[in-house]
């Protein structure tokens, strides 16, 4: 279910409240476009079927 903007900004400033960041009207639309765009990544993590036969990547070599 895809959240509407309100809710996502509403979201966004309620978690930064509670560990105490203060989050400047400034900051928020580029956190918002970060929230969304880690959201995109995360479906395509979740809707990818990964083989209990994969060996661990211990480092990362581009």
């Amino acid at each position: 279910m895809k959240e509407s903007q309100t809710d996502l900004t509403l979201l966004v400033q309620a978690r930064a409240a509670a560990i105490g960041l203060d989050l400047s009207d400034r900051c928020l639309p580029g956190v918002l476009t970060n929230t969304e765009l880690l959201g995109q990544y995360a479906d395509l993590l979740n809707r990818h079927v990964f083989s209990d036969e994969c060996e661990p990547a211990f480092e990362y070599v581009p």
